[in-house]
C-alpha cells in the first residue's frame, strides 16, 4: 500500500512597511567630543502626529526609527526630539518608551541605571507628552524633559557617562 502526501503549496507575497506621509525623521550627534567619548544620539521627528488611535502607525514609525538608531549608531544615551512634531494626545506613543525600556533595560540587575532617554520638546508637543508620561496629579516637569537643546545634550552626556560606568 502506497501513501501519497499532498503538500500544500505556499506562496509568498511581498509586504512593505507602511510609512505615514506626514512625519519625517533625522539623526544627529554632537560634532564635539563628549566626556568619556560617549555617543549621544538625537532622533528628531518632524510633522504631525494624529490624535488618538489614528496615531498608531506614527508610533510604530517612531519606534522603528529609534531602534534603527540604536542598531546603527549604538549610543550611550538618546534624545528624542519632538520640537517639530505636533503631538496632542494618543497612547500609542507610550509604546515607544516601553519598547526602549524592554530593549535597553530588560536585563538590568537591581541597582543598575536605566538607559538614559531625554525628551526635547516645544510648545508643539510639550503638553501632550507631559500628559502621556507623567501622573495626572503631578504639576512637576520631569528632569528628563527639556526645551533647550544644549541643556538636553548636557544632560544626555552626564547620564550617558553614568549609565556607561555603572
Amino acid at each position: 500500500m502506497r501513501f501519497f502526501y499532498i503538500y500544500n503549496m505556499y506562496q509568498l507575497k511581498e509586504i512593505k512597511k507602511e510609512q505615514p506621509s506626514n512625519i519625517k525623521c533625522k539623526y544627529f550627534s554632537s560634532k564635539e567630543k563628549l566626556k568619556d567619548n560617549i555617543d549621544v544620539l538625537m532622533v528628531s521627528f518632524y510633522g504631525e502626529y494624529p490624535d488618538g488611535s489614528l496615531g498608531k502607525k506614527h508610533a510604530t514609525y517612531i519606534s522603528d526609527k529609534v531602534f534603527s538608531g540604536f542598531i546603527n549608531f549604538d549610543p550611550e544615551a538618546i534624545i528624542l526630539d519632538f520640537r517639530e512634531l505636533k503631538y496632542s494626545w494618543g497612547n500609542s506613543l507610550l509604546a515607544v518608551f516601553q519598547n526602549i525600556a524592554q530593549f535597553k533595560d530588560a536585563e538590568n540587575e537591581e541597582g543598575e541605571p536605566n538607559f538614559p532617554v531625554i525628551i526635547l520638546t516645544s510648545e508643539k508637543s510639550k503638553n501632550g507628552l507631559l500628559s502621556l508620561l507623567t501622573p495626572a496629579t503631578s504639576n512637576e516637569i520631569p528632569d528628563y524633559f527639556f526645551e533647550d537643546e544644549q541643556k538636553a545634550i548636557k544632560s544626555a552626556e552626564e547620564r550617558g557617562v553614568y549609565w556607561l560606568n555603572n
